[in-house]
């Protein structure tokens, strides 16, 4: 293998672009974008969504709904919780930060 060989692979590779970086209030953010809030609201929905579908296909097997089945429910079940407990993990988080920042000295 000859070292023009390798030249010329490297020639296909496009440089860099560096990031573009945007400094100002929320109003000025780009529209299409959610904040940081409506992403939270919105995981928060479907958590609840979650949860709220789990009920239903716990309640379809102690009535005896036809479709639903115990594997099913478990699969529904296991799904809310484990949403449920990322969820409260990633709210501890937050407060962990926020904490942290009021204790930052100024």
């Amino acid at each position: 293998m000859s070292i023009d060989s390798i030249k010329f692979g490297l020639q296909q590779i496009a440089p860099i672009q560096k990031p573009q970086v945007t400094v100002g209030t929320p109003e000025s953010a780009p529209t299409g974008k959610a904040s940081f809030g409506e992403m939270f609201g919105n995981a928060i929905k479907e958590v609840d969504k979650l949860q709220t579908e789990a009920d239903k296909q716990i309640e379809g097997i102690t009535t005896g709904k036809d479709g639903i089945t115990p594997h099913g429910a478990m699969i529904a079940l296991e799904k809310a919780d484990i949403a449920f407990q990322l969820m409260t993990t990633i709210r501890t988080k937050i407060i962990t930060a926020y904490q942290e920042v009021l204790r930052t000295q100024v």
